[in-house]
């Protein structure tokens, strides 16, 4: 079995009669920094493998040589990276894991499993008996992926009955916090009628209040002379308070003058 810096070369087969195979590169996993998720001595890494090829169709494979724990993909090498994969998949959405080349890493239950399947010929996604593929390709690939688009119908209304149960239990321990004024999981106070700390009661009188206090309050906080009109007005308003304090200082003196008396000594 030929190697390439440190790699076992070995072709992938999903079909018995498969005569020109694509080649997966593997070795023993191990990087410096510890991963939990790829415990040293328990994981194969793979490199180059096809979009086609899922989780699944690795794991059942790699059973021959002993129980497998996990299998995880990533879109190219390193520490976290098999996290981003599946980042963006949610259920009851149209997100679906990436259909490019990636890499792979099958973690083993024991130890020797990894030198077991270090020394496997080829990599056979078929069953050794029925000689059945495990992976699906062609038409039957699109149909399988047109089909998984679909969303069950019994799978979304029992999702969505557990979740409005959940709902309506948070909601019921609200309204019974809120009796008590007792903070909730998120050390929330609810204020209600009841307890110590009554709410706003929403009567007409108590909302005809609250209207005109907020009424007083905007007359307060309005902008005065910020406006061009603004500025325009008062100074208009201020040049007719001039004029009618001039006429009327006007009328004081000539009271003043008529009542003055010629006094020579």
């Amino acid at each position: 079995m030929p190697e390439i810096e440190g790699y076992k070369v070995v072709p992938l087969r999903v079909t018995p009669d498969a005569e020109h195979c694509h080649s997966i590169y593997m070795k023993e996993h191990f990087i410096r920094l510890m991963d939990p998720n790829k415990p040293k001595g328990r994981t194969l890494f793979l490199l180059n493998v096809p979009p086609y090829v899922t989780e699944k169709s690795l794991q059942t494979f790699f059973e021959q040589v002993g129980p497998v724990v996990s299998v995880l993909f990533a879109q190219k090498a390193g520490r976290d990276e098999d996290q981003k994969w599946m980042q963006k998949v949610t259920e009851f959405s149209n997100s679906e894991a990436p259909f490019t080349f990636k890499v792979a890493y099958v973690v083993f239950k024991n130890t020797n499993s990894v030198s077991r399947a270090l020394e496997l010929k080829s990599i056979d996604l078929f069953s050794p008996t029925s000689k059945e593929s495990y992976i699906v390709t062609g038409m039957q690939l699109w149909h399988t992926q047109y089909n998984d688009r679909i969303l069950d119908v019994d799978k979304t209304q029992a999702y969505i009955d557990e979740y409005m149960t959940a709902y309506d239990e948070r909601e019921r321990a609200a309204a019974e916090a809120a009796k008590t004024s007792e903070a909730d999981a998120d050390g929330w106070v609810t204020v209600g009628k009841r307890g110590n700390n009554a709410g706003f009661e929403q009567t007409e009188g108590n909302i005809g209040k609250l209207e005109e206090k907020m009424e007083k309050s905007k007359k307060r906080k309005e902008l005065t002379n910020f406006y061009t009109f603004q500025i325009r007005e008062s100074k208009m308003k201020n040049i007719v308070e001039l004029r009618k304090k001039f006429e009327e200082d006007k009328k004081k003196i000539e009271a003043l003058k008529q009542t003055r008396r010629f006094r020579p000594f």
